[in-house]
């Protein structure tokens, strides 16, 4: 049975915005406390990540380099079905990398499947995301952590 639910209703509301929230402030341990044990997680242009321990590898290295200063949703929609909720969303983020440069704006979209846990709580299961932007714009990591590397052997 699915079931479409009013932003009143829903579940997992509250955790989304403790997730965006620690995201922004480069909160690891609460980032990752919201991934179920056995996670799988796609990240936009990298491999897929199974499980706490490489969610918290991968965090790790992309706070290394960047830092978060926006993050807001343009739009949200969450679905129920039994002990699944199907989150749809698109956001804006604003990243600045930690070695300093300018700021990278980007538009994306993300989609979630968080599952309810035994003791009754929520925990995202699968997750992925990315940019609407052309490869080459926007938040990619990779291009710009390569970028960041030619800059450093230049010096």
């Amino acid at each position: 049975m699915s079931t479409q639910i009013s932003y009143n209703q829903d579940p997992i509301l509250a955790l989304r915005q403790a997730l965006n929230e620690a995201g922004k402030a480069g909160n690891i341990d609460a980032l990752i406390s919201m991934y179920a044990g056995d996670a799988i997680v796609m990240p936009p242009n990298d491999t897929t990540l199974y499980g706490r321990a490489e969610c918290r590898e991968w965090y790790q290295e992309y706070y290394q380099y960047f830092r978060i200063l926006a993050l807001s949703e343009s739009e949200r929609e969450v679905a129920v079905h039994g002990d699944f909720a199907l989150e749809r969303s698109g956001y804006m983020i604003a990243i600045v990398p930690v070695p300093g440069g300018n700021r990278i704006r980007d538009d994306g979209r993300s989609f979630n499947i968080w599952r309810r846990q035994a003791d009754g709580s929520w925990k995202i299961w699968q997750s992925m995301w990315n940019s609407v932007k052309p490869v080459g714009s926007g938040t990619n990591r990779y291009l710009s952590r390569l970028t960041q590397k030619k800059t450093k052997g230049k010096r």
